[in-house]
């Protein structure tokens, strides 16, 4: 690389660390506040949640590995156009070429390691998140109590309360356990119960037991008293929030046994689509430096905010769209990238050829 193409390089590299760690920051707190503001609310343990986030952080990643180049390198190409230094390099005969090249190279990189850690650390990361998610909502009760309603204890069993009485004291109370086509493995019925939340378990009387194997009973008992833990899991921790970050050895597999499910075909081209964006990016940050040079008209701390954020607005909609199947699953899974690619290879020819 020549010594103009390092001096590029060692602009942008301090933006990229500092871009990255926003935008890190950022994306966390969006995992906070959508998946366990209500465990924080009811006082999960601080060590839990802070090994949730630790574990997130390779999914953020993912997103933010990509987007940091974009910010610095539009940031960089800014500055230096807006400083006249693009201006006198270009006026002393400096190739496009030699800018460019620094910035594909810059790109590659970052797109083979927003891969590698999509592919590697992602999966085994998120598998751990889940269950670590899963302890912080065991330690936070979280026991909605409605008269005639469904939920969900710990153990995955099915709570039913006939009437509730106030204080928490219930009557008519059956528990089950299912135990798929075969019917119920386990039903427990009590005639009252009561919520101790403290201790995250209802105390039950007047039990009866059944226990059933192939749906034949093997088990009848009856009991004075008894306790079941009723921790309730939110239906956040009951799989992975996003497809793409399965291994693309699975999501081949459900691809191919899932013809038409859009959600897996959708991740399956994200896969590949969003690590490249960052070479999309290399291109179309040199095309928006060279039109400031030729317009005089550098772009703003404001400017370049929007075009990053625009990034993430369109990628955040496409896979949605796809998801569900609205757009077809090539489309969702690569639009973003080609939106950026095909406007910067647009731009950059128009402000070379000038």
């Amino acid at each position: 690389m020549k010594r103009f193409g390092r001096a590029l390089v060692s602009e942008i590299a301090p933006l990229y660390l500092a871009g990255l760690a926003v935008l890190l920051l950022l994306l966390l707190t969006n995992f906070l506040l959508t998946l366990l503001a209500d465990a924080l609310a009811r006082g999960a343990p601080a060590g839990l949640v802070s090994r949730y986030l630790l574990l997130k952080v390779p999914s953020a990643a993912s997103a933010g590995l990509t987007l940091a180049l974009l910010f610095a390198a539009l940031l960089a190409l800014a500055r230096w156009a807006g400083d006249r230094e693009l201006r006198a390099a270009l006026a002393l005969g400096l190739s496009p070429w030699a800018l460019l090249r620094p910035l594909l190279i810059a790109g590659g990189t970052v797109a083979l390691v927003a891969a590698a850690n999509n592919e590697i650390v992602v999966p085994w990361a998120e598998e751990r998140a889940l269950e670590v998610q899963k302890e912080i909502l065991l330690e936070a009760p979280a026991t909605l109590l409605q008269e005639g309603a469904f939920f969900t204890d710990a153990r995955g069993r099915s709570l039913f309360l006939g009437s509730l009485a106030p204080g928490g004291e219930a009557e008519d109370v059956v528990i089950l356990a299912p135990g798929g086509l075969a019917g119920p493995r386990e039903v427990i019925e009590a005639d009252r119960g009561s919520l101790d939340e403290e201790a995250g378990v209802w105390r039950l009387n007047g039990l009866r037991v059944r226990v059933f194997d192939g749906g034949r009973p093997s088990l009848d008992m009856r009991a004075e008293q008894g306790t079941v833990p009723v921790r309730e899991l939110a239906a956040a921790a009951a799989g992975r929030p996003d497809l793409v970050t399965l291994p693309l050895s699975e999501l081949i597999e459900r691809a191919r046994a899932e013809r038409v499910a859009p959600a897996v075909w959708t991740a399956l081209h994200r896969k590949a689509a969003e690590p490249l964006a960052a070479v999309a990016f290399a291109v179309f940050a040199l095309a928006i430096g060279l039109i400031g040079v030729r317009r005089d008209a550098p772009l703003g701390m404001v400017s370049v905010l929007l075009l990053t954020f625009l990034y993430y607005a369109t990628w955040s909609v496409t896979k949605l769209l796809g998801a569900q199947g609205a757009v077809p699953a090539w489309a969702a899974g690569w639009a973003p990238f080609a939106l950026y690619l095909t406007a910067g290879s647009g731009l950059l020819a128009w402000a070379w050829r000038r």
